[in-house]
């Protein structure tokens, strides 16, 4: 792989997890949960006008064409509800000529997530207590983008920084094994977990098509290709993304290796209108129940999806040989 494919924090040695940790500590983790419990919330849209009474919908003054009735707008939720606010890490790190007391690193997964004017409560309940505490947020894209330009305070924090909480999504940053693991240990085991995922989606989709369910078959046949487009990037790249968008992780898998285009090349176009209608069968979305699916279609997109997982896999043994 060429350097410019290379994650930016694939060379940056995370500090070992801690989790006895001491009670000042405990106490201000406590208080920046709360306070991101409170920032991940979901932060409704202008309220549609109501009657004093609040037993029916008043209309705003407005001029109406004729036969124009105006409706209330609706409360939806946040815009990306497939994509909840997280916390992805979080750092202790030492630096005496920034702030005198405990310093703390967040590291989100969403940018809305480091804005909120509720980080400042949070802030001023750190500097009330006997050690206070400097905590800076932010998210994953931005650091990741300070890392490539070499900044010098994510590199301390990263690199020299204790890490005191991880989500897994990272095998390189931590890992619950002892700390003598191997890189190809741990790899090799998020290996198996993958594996072990795309096999049981694998038999419901075999269970769906013989039940001749090829809607369900077809979103099971999506969850498989999904697992290992995340497997693939796991491996390669050191982490996967938040996505599941299988269109989306297919052209960062095959950023990485272009010859992962040879599963879906067929000289047809077919295939890529019908790998286009599978992204469609993710359930619990919109877009599931307005997608069909024939059994000739099934079939031959498990055709491409063997030769997916094989690659995948192949690829995937060399690379942790490698890290051995």
């Amino acid at each position: 792989m060429g350097e410019m494919t290379i994650h930016p924090r694939a060379f940056i040695k995370a500090g070992i997890r801690s989790d006895n940790l001491d009670p000042d500590l405990t106490r201000a983790l406590a208080i920046i949960r709360a306070g991101f419990d409170e920032t991940s919330k979901p932060i409704p849209r202008r309220a549609p006008p109501m009657h004093a009474t609040g037993d029916s919908f008043k209309p705003p003054v407005k001029k109406l064409r004729a036969g124009q009735t105006l409706k209330p707008r609706k409360d939806p939720a946040n815009l990306n509800k497939n994509n909840p606010g997280k916390i992805l890490r979080i750092y202790s790190f030492d630096d005496t000529q920034i702030f005198p007391g405990q310093q703390i690193f967040v590291e989100v997964n969403q940018k809305k997530m480091t804005r909120p004017k509720v980080w400042a409560a949070v802030r001023q309940q750190l500097d009330a207590l006997a050690v206070p505490v400097y905590l800076r947020v932010d998210h994953a894209r931005g650091v990741n983008g300070a890392v490539r330009h070499k900044s010098p305070f994510y590199h301390h924090v990263l690199s020299r920084g204790r890490l005191l909480y991880e989500d897994g999504s990272n095998i390189w940053a931590s890992d619950p094994a002892p700390e003598d693991t191997t890189p190809a240990a741990r790899a090799q085991r998020q290996q198996d977990q993958f594996q072990v995922e795309i096999a049981a989606f694998m038999a419901k989709q075999r269970q769906f098509f013989r039940q001749e369910n090829c809607r369900r078959a077809g979103a099971q046949l999506r969850n498989s290709i999904e697992a290992a487009y995340h497997m693939l990037l796991t491996t390669l790249h050191g982490h996967s993304y938040p996505e599941t968008d299988i269109a989306f992780l297919r052209a960062r898998a095959e950023a990485l290796i272009p010859d992962l285009r040879q599963p879906w090349f067929h000289g047809a176009e077919s295939y890529e209108a019908e790998f286009d209608r599978l992204r469609q069968a993710h359930g619990g979305t919109h877009r599931f129940r307005q997608y069909k699916m024939s059994e000739a279609e099934i079939k031959r997109l498990s055709l491409c999806q063997k030769r997916l997982l094989k690659m995948a896999d192949k690829l995937c043994q060399k690379k942790i040989e490698g890290l051995g």
